[in-house]
């Protein structure tokens, strides 16, 4: 009979193998894939504010979208406890699971404003409002991809929860993957929600969208040109590392080079003040100079805001309020500047503006600088 049990040396060379080939399995992206993988989320994610807008009824603004590529262990030490986890699978062009993180307050905020623009406030638990909520988000973002990248992406939602512990979360439990691309944006819904959501996409899920972006070509002249690089950094420091060489003649010493240079006088640039009345003429010319250059003038009677159902709504004699009051002196912009204010007059059958206020000469310089 023989002894079939495996010598300590012998395990160990096993366990090193399921380890190197576990390293070659590492997903990775090149400068051009994170490229082109930010700015295609930008373009998905930005949509938010049209979709939003018409879902809660208020002014919805989507700013500051990042995309930050994290090892797992480092995205489980960052991540802010506890957090509301909508999980979302993508299927399409690309699969996989992927979540929404929101913390909770902001996700209760979130969940009642939906259900009061649904006129639906009581009727349904908070969960069935955010699942609402975030089904409605991610469906948004799956349009975006899909009209950005010419491929089909959809998905369908399958669990939410409030997670207390990193190792709660539905990409942490699977254990599968070793980093993770975490899309973070602001989110700002009227005056109540002021919040950071994450969309956070395995790395294996965001590699099959790199390669619906980036070609094999394109990819293949992003390494070299990495190597070429690569290359010439190495040749530099090399340089760098080298001592200088020294002319062991010594430079004869003479007078001159006792003296030491005077150090240059360095002072701020003061500009002319047009303000005053007499100019040297060198000034004046240099005015002059610019007297002829054509500047867009504007004069704003007043701005408002409108979600998109109240825009597509009007129509031939529709009244836009605006954010002015009658009598109140109106805007003037040079170049989209205010530097004036006026009163609206009529001259003959044209409307003029009669100026009431105005910046000096200088500060209406500055201001077109």
């Amino acid at each position: 009979m023989t002894d079939d049990r495996l010598s300590k040396e012998e395990i160990n060379a096993l366990f090193q193998e399921a380890a190197a080939g576990k390293e070659e399995d590492v997903v990775s992206f090149h400068q051009v894939e994170k490229e082109a993988l930010s700015e295609l989320f930008s373009v998905a994610i930005g949509s938010l504010t049209t979709t939003l807008s018409s879902v809660f009824m208020q002014d919805v603004f989507v700013s500051n979208i990042a995309m930050e590529i994290l090892p797992e262990d480092r995205f489980q030490q960052e991540v802010s406890l506890p957090y509301v986890e909508a999980a979302i699978r993508y299927e399409g062009a690309a699969a996989g699971e992927t979540i929404m993180m929101v913390n909770p307050p902001d996700a209760q905020d979130m969940a009642d404003i939906w259900q009061v623009a649904k006129g639906d406030e009581g009727d349904e638990s908070v969960d069935k409002s955010l699942t609402a909520v975030m089904t409605g988000m991610m469906e948004s973002i799956h349009k975006g991809l899909s009209m950005a990248s010419g491929s089909s992406f959809y998905g369908a939602f399958t669990n939410l929860q409030v997670v207390s512990e990193s190792a709660n979360s539905v990409l942490v439990e699977k254990g599968t993957e070793p980093i993770y691309v975490d899309l973070t944006f602001d989110l700002s819904i009227g005056s109540i929600v002021q919040t950071v959501v994450h969309h956070v996409v395995p790395g294996s899920v965001a590699k099959q969208i790199s390669e619906l972006l980036v070609s094999v070509e394109d990819l293949q002249a992003a390494e070299q040109q990495e190597t070429q690089k690569a290359k010439e950094q190495e040749v530099e420091l090399q340089q760098s590392k080298q001592p200088e060489q020294v002319n062991e003649e010594k430079e004869p010493v003479t007078f001159a080079s006792r003296v030491k240079e005077p150090e240059p006088n360095i002072q701020n640039v003061q500009f002319t003040n047009f303000s005053q009345e007499d100019h040297p003429y060198g000034e004046q010319r240099n005015l002059n100079m610019l007297l002829d250059i054509p500047l867009q003038v504007t004069v704003e009677l007043g701005r408002t805001k409108r979600i998109v159902k109240d825009i597509l709504e009007l129509s031939h004699g529709s009244i836009l309020e605006l954010d002015k009051l009658a009598g109140e002196p109106v805007d003037i912009l040079i170049n989209s500047k205010l530097i004036a204010k006026g009163e609206v007059v009529v001259i003959d059958e044209n409307f003029g503006v009669r100026v009431t206020d105005i910046l000096s000469a200088a500060e209406r310089l500055s201001k077109l600088r």
